[in-house]
């Protein structure tokens, strides 16, 4: 069976954005909660999340900071900003905007 990349990568942004309007997270935290809530069937690996997050960094929708863990571990947060926050409803717009549209498309006769 064909996996479907090429949908996934169009919403790595999306889901990311979603997840980090629930809270601050870290980078492995979030390919983590990736899978578990899709139960499997989405999986974000380090190569695809990584470019994201710092294409937010730079678009300024996300900001991150470092926590130290334990004696010399140090974690970097992602923190979502304001205009993160309005993008995300931007993506969500266009994203069931698209899905409307296929679910036309395959329903037609």
């Amino acid at each position: 069976m064909a996996r479907r990349n090429s949908f996934k990568m169009g919403t790595v942004e999306l889901i990311v954005l979603f997840l980090l309007s629930k809270g601050d997270l870290y980078g492995y935290q979030l390919t983590n909660m990736i899978k578990d809530l899709s139960e499997g069937q989405v999986s974000i690996t380090e190569s695809s999340l990584y470019p994201t997050l710092y294409k937010l960094l730079e678009n300024k929708y996300i900001s991150d900071y470092e926590k130290v863990i334990g004696k010399r571990r140090v974690r970097v947060y992602y923190h979502i900003e304001d205009s993160g926050l309005k993008h995300l409803d931007e993506l969500i717009d266009d994203y069931n905007t698209l899905t409307s549209g296929i679910h036309k498309i395959l329903n037609s006769k």
